[in-house]
C-alpha cells in the first residue's frame, strides 16, 4: 500500500506542477458522474404509479387521478396534477392545458441535464492542460542542451520528457473518461424528455 502511494507520488512530481489542477478535475468529473448514474433514471422524472393514474383517466375519474398524484413527488406528478387541477376546475381547453403541462416540464431539461456541461467543460480543458505540461516539459528537454555540463543536460533531458509524456497522458485519462460520460448522460436525457413528452401528450389525449 505504501508502495503504491510512493509510485503515485513519483508520478505527481514527474508530471510537474499541472498534474495538481489535473487531479482536482478527475475528482470532480467522477463526482458529478456518480451523481448523474444515481440521479439520472426515468423513475426521478415519471411515477411508479403512472399506469395506475392512466387506468384512473380512462375511467374519466379525474378527481382520484389528481389525488394519487398529489401524492407524488417528481416533477412530472406535479405538472400533471396542476393540468388535472384546472380541468377540474372546468377548463377544457387542450390549447390551454398543453400549454399548462409544457410550461411546468419545462424544468425537467435542466434536471436532466444537471452537470453535464461541467462534464463536457473537463473534457475540453485536461487536454489543455495536459498540453501545457507537455509543452513546459519539451522547454525541460531544451534547456538540456544549453547545459554546460553532459551529465546535468541528460538528467534534465529525462526530467523533460518524462513530465511532457506524463501530463499529455494525465490529461487524457482525465478527459477520456468526462467525455465518454457526457455523451452517455447527453442521450440518456435525451430519452428522458423524450419519453415524458410522449407520456404527457397521451394523457393530454385522454382528457378529450
Amino acid at each position: 500500500m505504501e508502495g503504491s502511494l510512493n509510485q503515485i507520488l513519483d508520478l505527481i512530481r514527474k508530471g510537474g506542477i499541472v498534474m495538481y489542477p489535473l487531479i482536482i478535475l478527475s475528482i470532480i468529473s467522477w463526482v458529478f458522474i456518480v451523481e448523474r448514474i444515481m440521479n439520472l433514471r426515468v423513475s426521478q422524472f415519471l411515477p411508479s404509479n403512472l399506469n395506475e393514474v392512466k387506468l384512473l383517466l380512462q375511467k374519466t375519474d379525474i378527481d382520484s387521478a389528481y389525488k394519487v398524484l398529489s401524492l407524488n413527488r417528481d416533477i412530472f406528478s406535479k405538472a400533471l396534477a396542476l393540468v388535472l387541477e384546472e380541468y377540474l376546475k372546468g377548463n377544457r381547453s387542450k390549447a390551454d392545458l398543453s400549454s399548462l403541462m409544457e410550461s411546468e416540464l419545462s424544468a425537467i431539461v435542466p434536471a436532466v441535464e444537471r452537470n453535464l456541461m461541467l462534464l463536457s467543460a473537463i473534457a475540453s480543458i485536461a487536454p489543455l492542460l495536459g498540453l501545457f505540461g507537455t509543452i513546459t516539459g519539451l522547454i525541460k528537454v531544451f534547456s538540456a542542451y544549453a547545459s554546460v555540463q553532459t551529465e546535468e543536460a541528460m538528467r534534465l533531458l529525462a526530467a523533460g520528457i518524462g513530465e511532457a509524456l506524463t501530463a499529455a497522458a494525465t490529461g487524457l485519462i482525465v478527459a477520456i473518461p468526462a467525455l465518454f460520460a457526457y455523451w452517455i448522460f447527453r442521450n440518456l436525457g435525451n430519452d428522458i424528455v423524450d419519453r415524458v413528452e410522449k407520456e404527457a401528450r397521451e394523457i393530454l389525449n385522454m382528457l378529450d
